[in-house]
């Protein structure tokens, strides 16, 4: 199985949803993440693949929508899959030990390829969850963690949260960075910016003393510890040249209006207002 397929492997079900928003939404967060194959047992509305509010929801994840299959039983919605996790913080006596999602989509894309060529995550009805039978049918279980005091999460909610697990180990098995990347390059921040030398901050420096000094915020004569606090506070950051740029520009008008100095086309108005 080539890599790029893995996540095309990962089923989400959707058993006995009432709400066609949730069902648009779990599309989108599907989407987002790189799965696709969305799956409803026994939905309570008809069609409600093609319900208003949930091709609204579903927004730019339309495909996912559209293609989504409805069965009429659980057992026959993973009738293809070797492995089935459910979600629910229900324990049952004699069932397996509780995953979290990143435990669950770690062991799910490793086992791909190996005996296990689908697995699907079961989410139950918005109200009610999964019940004991629904449980009984798939081989592993998942709990978000969550505040105990309050741990209701929204269906789509649950949803994103495994798919991002989902996302999250499969990048790190094909050995992406694990930082954050930006969507459109063309828009992402410099990795290398252009930084300021030491002589430049330096000037940054007796520049910002010219400045306090034009308002009388520093007595050259008697400047007690400002300046070499000013000087520590400076070495502190590692500027770059931009933000000397920018903070220099600052100071010059500063220092322009404390020595009531204007622009030309300041003295041109003024020359027009006089007129």
């Amino acid at each position: 199985m080539s890599p790029a397929s893995d996540l095309h492997s990962i089923s989400i079900v959707l058993v006995k949803t009432s709400h066609p928003g949730n069902v648009g939404s779990v599309a989108r967060a599907m989407k987002t993440m790189g799965l696709h194959d969305l799956r409803l047992v026994q939905p309570k509305t008809a069609d409600i693949q093609r319900h208003e509010e949930a091709i609204a929801l579903a927004s730019g994840a339309s495909d996912v929508l559209a293609n989504a299959r409805v069965f009429d039983s659980l057992p026959e919605a993973l009738a293809d899959c070797q492995r089935a996790y459910a979600l629910s913080a229900r324990l049952r006596e004699l069932g397996p030990a509780l995953q979290s999602p990143a435990q669950a989509a770690l062991e799910a894309l490793n086992d791909l390829g190996g005996g296990v060529e689908r697995s699907a995550f079961v989410f139950g009805a918005e109200r009610t969850g999964l019940t004991n039978e629904e449980l009984g049918q798939c081989n592993r279980q998942v709990y978000i963690p969550s505040n105990p005091e309050y741990n209701s999460l929204n269906l789509s909610q649950a949803v994103q949260i495994v798919c991002y697990a989902l996302r999250v180990q499969w990048e790190a098995g094909q050995g992406l960075p694990s930082m954050p990347r930006v969507p459109n390059p063309e828009k992402a921040v410099p990795v290398a910016p252009r930084l300021a030398t030491v002589k430049a901050v330096a000037d940054l420096q007796a520049h910002w003393l010219q400045a306090m000094e034009s308002v009388d915020f520093l007595n050259p004569s008697k400047p007690k510890k400002l300046v070499p606090r000013l000087a520590r506070l400076l070495g502190r950051l590692q500027w770059e040249q931009e933000e000397v740029d920018m903070l220099r520009g600052f100071l010059a008008d500063v220092v322009r209006v404390a020595q009531g100095r204007l622009y030309p086309h300041e003295i041109e108005r003024r020359k027009q207002d006089k007129g």
